[in-house]
C-alpha cells in the first residue's frame, strides 16, 4: 500500500495526486484538441472548441509544474528506473504524429468567409443537379486535345435553374461539352443550391468545395504517415525514455513546453480566423515541427 502525506505526496517517488491529475489532464485535453481538429468538429474558423481545449492544456501544464515543485519539496525525487506507465507511452507516441498532422490540416483550413458560404449552401442542398440550356450566350470554342481524346467545346450558356422559389435564368461561362457543341433544350448537370433564394447564388460546372477534418484524403495520409510513426515511437519510447521524463525538471520540461507553446501561438491566427497579413497559413505549416521538436528535446535530455 502507498502512503500519502497531508499534501497527497507519494513519498518514495515525489509524486502526488495533483501531479497525476494535472499531468494526465494536460495530455488528454491536448489529445482532445488534436482529435477535434482532425475530425473537423469546427468546419471553419473560429475554432472555439479546439482553441479552448488547447488553452486548457496550457493551464494544466502550468498546474502540473506547480504541483511537481510542491511534490519535490515534500518528498525526495527518485531518479532512473523503468518507464512504468505503458498507457502514457502509447499516448505520447501516437499524440506526437497526430498533432503534426493536425498542424498540417490547419494549414489547409478554409477562411471564415468561405466556411460560412459553404455552410449556407449546404443548408440549401448544394450539389449536382440538372438544368436546361435556354440558349447559347457565345460562340462555342473548340478545345485542343490529344489526337486520341474526344473533341470538347467551351461555351457560355444561359441555363434555366429550377430553384425552390421558382425557375431563374443564369449565365454560366465556359461550360464544357464533349463531342459536339451544346444546343438549346438539352439538359446538363451543374452544381447549385436549389433552396438558396439569393439572386447571386453560385452556379458552377465544377462545384466541389473544400472542407476540413480527417475524413477523405487526410485519412489516407494518416494511414501512410501516422501509423508507421506511431508504431516506431511506441517501440522506441518504451525502451529509451526513462522515468525522469515523468518528473518535472526545469532543464528538460520548460524548453519543451516553450516549443509547444510557440507552436500553439503560430496556429492561433488560423484557429481564430485572423488574416495576419497573409502569414497565418505559413505560420501553421511552420508549427508542424514543434510536436516532434519538443519530444526530441525531452528524449535527448532524459
Amino acid at each position: 500500500m502507498v502512503l500519502l502525506d497531508k499534501s497527497g505526496v507519494d513519498s518514495p517517488t515525489g509524486r502526488s495526486v495533483w501531479t497525476t491529475l494535472t499531468g494526465w489532464g494536460m495530455l488528454l485535453s491536448g489529445a482532445a484538441a488534436v482529435g477535434c481538429v482532425l475530425w473537423g468538429v469546427g468546419p471553419y474558423p473560429p475554432l472555439y472548441a479546439e482553441t479552448g481545449l488547447a488553452a486548457l492544456s496550457v493551464l494544466l501544464a502550468a498546474a502540473w509544474i506547480a504541483a511537481s515543485r510542491r511534490a519535490r519539496r515534500a518528498a525526495s525525487r527518485r531518479t532512473g528506473g523503468p518507464y512504468g506507465n505503458r498507457a502514457l507511452v502509447w499516448l505520447v507516441a501516437w499524440l506526437v504524429p497526430l498533432a503534426t498532422l493536425a498542424c498540417v490540416s490547419l494549414g489547409f483550413m478554409v477562411s471564415p468567409a468561405y466556411g460560412r458560404e459553404t455552410a449556407r449552401l449546404e443548408a440549401a442542398r448544394y450539389g449536382l443537379h440538372s438544368a436546361t440550356v435556354v440558349r447559347l450566350a457565345g460562340d462555342p470554342v473548340r478545345g485542343h486535345n490529344a489526337s486520341d481524346e474526344p473533341v470538347f467545346y467551351l461555351t457560355d450558356l444561359v441555363l434555366r435553374i429550377p430553384y425552390d422559389s421558382g425557375p431563374r435564368e443564369v449565365t454560366v461561362p465556359a461550360m464544357y461539352t464533349r463531342y459536339e457543341p451544346p444546343k438549346a433544350g438539352m439538359t446538363i448537370d451543374v452544381s447549385y443550391a436549389p433552396g438558396d433564394p439569393r439572386p447571386d447564388s453560385p452556379v458552377l460546372e465544377d462545384g466541389r468545395r473544400r472542407g476540413t477534418g480527417l475524413l477523405g484524403t487526410r485519412l489516407l495520409l494518416a494511414l501512410v504517415l501516422v501509423v508507421p510513426a506511431g508504431a516506431i515511437l511506441t517501440s522506441t519510447l518504451s525502451d529509451d525514455l526513462g522515468e525522469d521524463a515523468r518528473r518535472f525538471a526545469p532543464a528538460v520540461h520548460l524548453p519543451a513546453f516553450g516549443i509547444l507553446l510557440a507552436g500553439l501561438l503560430l496556429l492561433l491566427p488560423t484557429a481564430l480566423g485572423w488574416d495576419a497579413a497573409g502569414l497565418a497559413r505559413p505560420a501553421a505549416f511552420v508549427s508542424c515541427v514543434t510536436p516532434g521538436a519538443a519530444l526530441a528535446w525531452v528524449w535527448r535530455r532524459c
